[in-house]
C-alpha cells in the first residue's frame, strides 16, 4: 500500500471559542460574507464539529464525485481511493452519503456534460474533486456546479486568470502540487545520475495540460544548471505508456548512447522501460517520472528507475471533498478564506531507491476532520 505524506499544520493560536460554528465569528465584519476573513492561524486550526453539523444536513444525502480520465491510471485510482477513505470518515459521523466516480475517457465535452448531470441530480447536494482534462474546461465544470449550489475543488489544471475567486462560493478550492519544483527534483536525479554530462530524452505530458506545462518548465530549469547535458529527443507522449514506447524505441534507434530520460508522469516512465528492455539497456539508463505509480516505485526500489514524485492522490482526493463538505454543511464559510487559501499546494515526496520500499510498505492515514491539512505552503 502507499504511503502518503501527510502534512501536519503547526498549532500556533488557539482557536476561539465556537469560531467556526455555523462559518460565523463573533463581532467580525465583512462584506456580504457574515464575518471577517480568517486568518491562516484559525484556519491551521480549523476542525469538523459533527455535534455542530445541522441534522438536516446530516439526514440529507450528500453526492460525491471525482471527476477524472480514468481509473486505468494507477494514480488517477488512488485519487478514487481518497473519496473511499472520506466517505468512511463520513459514514463514522452519520452522514448520509453517495458517491461515484465520474469517468470523461480524456474527452472534456464528456467530462464537462458529466458534472452538469450530476450536479442537477443532486440538487445542490453536491461536493466534487476535478482533475479538469485541460485548462480550458476548469471553469465550465466549476459552473455547472454553481448553477446548481454544490462544492466543488478542482486540482492541477486551469488557466491563469480564472479560479474559485471567479465563482465563490461554490467554486472552493483549486490546488496542485507544485509542478516545476517536481520537474526539477526529477530532473536533477536524472542529470546527477548521469555525473552532469550526456543525452537525456525528454517524454512530455498533454500539452495543453497544465502539470505538463509546469513540469516541463521545472525540466528546462535544471537543464540550465546542467551545461553538459544534452536534449536527444523531445516530445509528447500525452501520458500514455504506448505512446512513450514507441517515442523511445524510435529514438533509440539513432541514440542508443542515451544517458536518461525524462518522463512527465510514471505511465510514460513504464513505457520508456518497456523499451529499454528491448534493447536490454533497462536498469542502465535512468527513468525518472511523476506519480509514484506501484510499478515505478518497485523498478526504482529494485534499481530499474532512479526517481519519482508521490502526488498524493489520496489526499487529494480526500481532503478536497472534505473542504468542500465543510462549506456544504455551514461550518466553513468559503467566501471569508483568504486567496491562499482558495488556490494553494499540497505536499509531494520525491522517492527514490532509499525511501521507496518504506513508501510501498506503509499504509496512509487521515484526519479529515482537520481538513487543511492538505496545504503545503
Amino acid at each position: 500500500m502507499k504511503k502518503l505524506l501527510v502534512l501536519v499544520c503547526a498549532f500556533s493560536v488557539i482557536l476561539a471559542t465556537g469560531l467556526f460554528a455555523g462559518g460565523q465569528q463573533s463581532g467580525a465584519s465583512g462584506s456580504g460574507s457574515g464575518g471577517a476573513v480568517y486568518t491562516a492561524a484559525e484556519l491551521q486550526n480549523f476542525k469538523i464539529d459533527a455535534s455542530k453539523i445541522p441534522a438536516s444536513k446530516k439526514n440529507t444525502t450528500v453526492y460525491l464525485a471525482v471527476s477524472v480520465r480514468g481509473l486505468e491510471n494507477p494514480y488517477i485510482a488512488t485519487i478514487n481511493e481518497g473519496m473511499k477513505m472520506f466517505a468512511d470518515y463520513l459514514k463514522s459521523i452519520g452522514q448520509k452519503y453517495e458517491m461515484q466516480v465520474l469517468d470523461s475517457g480524456g474527452s472534456n465535452d464528456k467530462e464537462v456534460d458529466n458534472m452538469k448531470a450530476f450536479a442537477a441530480k443532486a440538487n445542490g447536494n453536491a461536493i466534487a474533486y476535478s482533475d479538469p482534462n485541460e485548462n480550458s474546461i476548469a471553469y465550465a465544470l466549476a459552473e455547472a456546479m454553481a448553477d446548481s449550489g454544490g462544492y466543488i475543488g478542482t486540482a492541477w489544471n486551469k488557466p491563469d486568470d480564472v479560479g474559485p475567486k471567479d465563482l465563490t462560493p461554490n467554486w472552493a478550492i483549486h490546488t496542485s502540487p507544485d509542478n516545476v519544483i517536481n520537474g526539477y527534483n526529477i530532473a536533477k536525479a536524472l542529470f546527477d545520475n548521469q555525473g552532469g554530462k550526456g543525452k537525456v530524452f525528454v517524454v512530455q505530458g498533454m500539452l495543453g495540460n497544465t502539470a505538463a506545462i509546469d513540469r516541463f518548465k521545472g525540466f528546462e530549469k535544471a537543464a540550465k544548471e546542467y551545461p553538459g547535458i544534452t536534449v536527444a529527443h523531445n516530445d509528447t507522449g500525452n501520458w500514455a505508456t504506448a505512446e512513450a514506447l514507441k517515442l523511445v524505441e524510435t529514438w533509440l534507434n539513432t541514440d542508443p548512447d542515451v544517458g536518461g530520460i525524462w518522463c512527465a508522469n510514471d505511465n510514460m516512465a513504464t513505457g520508456a522501460l518497456q523499451a529499454l528492455d528491448k534493447v536490454g539497456k533497462k536498469g542502465k539508463v535512468g527513468v525518472v517520472g511523476v506519480d509514484a505509480n506501484t510499478d515505478i516505485v518497485e523498478a526504482v526500489r529494485d534499481g530499474l528507475a532512479l526517481a519519482t514524485v508521490s502526488s498524493n492522490g489520496y489526499l487529494q482526493g480526500g481532503y478536497t471533498l472534505a473542504i468542500c463538505y465543510a462549506a456544504w454543511t455551514g461550518l466553513l464559510d468559503v467566501k471569508r478564506l483568504p486567496p491562499n487559501y482558495r488556490e494553494f499546494a499540497t505536499p509531494a515526496l520525491l522517492i527514490t531507491k532509499a525511501n521507496a520500499q518504506s513508501y510501498l510498505s506503509d499504509k496512509p492515514k487521515f484526519d479529515f476532520s482537520k481538513p487543511f491539512d492538505c496545504k503545503a505552503d
